[in-house]
């Protein structure tokens, strides 16, 4: 599916790829927790996941939008699913085999608390969001079976941009279980902006109200979270716009997130788009008022602001 010329990109940049498809990286803040012990994500503060064991991978490098503020070399991506594609049990030893690989160079740090690194190696929690769109993945109800019953996981969060409400459909029909929160992206707030912003590759705007309208039935079955990626000069002043989404979806939470300048964003938008934290909590309460939720956490180094339903 790449080039060697963007495989050698990829591993420079510490992605590993794994099998046909799939990807995995050490998150930024397992690297953070293994300089310093207690440092960890805003996941593990709202939804006690392990930081220092997560397995932020993807089993889809490939995605159908080429969204501005994505960090992603969204060269690499393709309009559709090419290719067989592996079986997860497969997919899941060989990035935590490279996830291994990847660690082991924290040894040569001073900084690294080695009893820390030692825990680590072995990870409990899956973040299916690393690139692309995972909901592409033919077999990912299979891969979220995996997880549980292979491997022993706690916690499977997925990350989708919802434009495969009929993948979102085949858990608990297709699998066993249902990943313990699944996030659905948002940035646009009509069709227009969702053509502006995201760029999608087909007319999938429809399919992203249809796979919100299903998130809102399965609430008993797992997290849901409606997160909208808060850019200035975008979409800061159209807060009203949201509550649609948010009636729609019923999400169990509702995550703000800034927009940070990193990756291959900044030759698309530029640091003025991104928004300081007190902006980002304007946003979010701005939305209270109008929404019915409320803010239950923040996170101010990951610039998240949850919002909770009142019931």
């Amino acid at each position: 599916m790449l080039t060697e010329k963007q495989i050698e990109r990829m591993e420079k940049q510490q992605y590993r790829l794994v099998g046909r498809h799939s990807t995995v990286k050490v998150c930024f803040w397992t690297k953070e927790c293994l300089r310093e012990k207690g440092k960890v994500c805003y996941k593990e503060h709202f939804y006690g996941i392990h930081c220092g064991n997560c397995l932020e991978m993807s089993p889809a490098i490939t995605c159908n939008q080429r969204c501005r503020h994505c960090w992603r070399d969204t060269s690499v991506f393709s309009s559709q699913w090419e290719g067989k594609a592996d079986e997860p049990k497969e997919i899941i030893k060989g990035c935590i085999e490279a996830r291994k690989k990847l660690l082991m160079g924290f040894k040569g740090s001073d900084k690294t608390d080695l009893e820390q690194l030692n825990n680590c190696l072995i990870p409990d929690h899956a973040a299916i969001s690393l690139t692309g769109e995972p909901c592409m993945y033919p077999k990912l109800p299979g891969l979220v079976d995996s997880f549980f019953d292979d491997f022993n996981f706690r916690t499977v969060f997925l990350v989708t941009n919802g434009t495969k409400p009929e993948v979102l459909k085949k858990f608990g029909k297709e699998s066993k279980h249902f990943p313990t929160n699944i996030y659905l992206s948002l940035e646009a707030f009509d069709k227009d902006s969702y053509k502006k912003f995201n760029i999608p590759v087909a007319e999938t705007w429809e399919d992203v109200l249809e796979s919100m309208k299903y998130l809102s039935t399965v609430k008993d079955k797992c997290k849901t979270i409606l997160r909208i990626t808060a850019v200035k000069d975008f979409n800061m002043g159209e807060v009203e716009k949201f509550v649609k989404f948010v009636k729609l979806m019923q999400p169990t939470h509702v995550e703000i997130k800034g927009y940070s300048w990193l990756g291959y964003s900044r030759v698309r938008l530029g640091e003025e788009n991104v928004p300081e934290f007190p902006e980002v909590r304007e946003f979010a309460e701005e939305l209270v008022k109008v929404s019915g939720y409320k803010i239950t956490n923040e996170h101010e180094p990951s610039k998240v602001v949850q919002l909770s339903s009142k019931e």
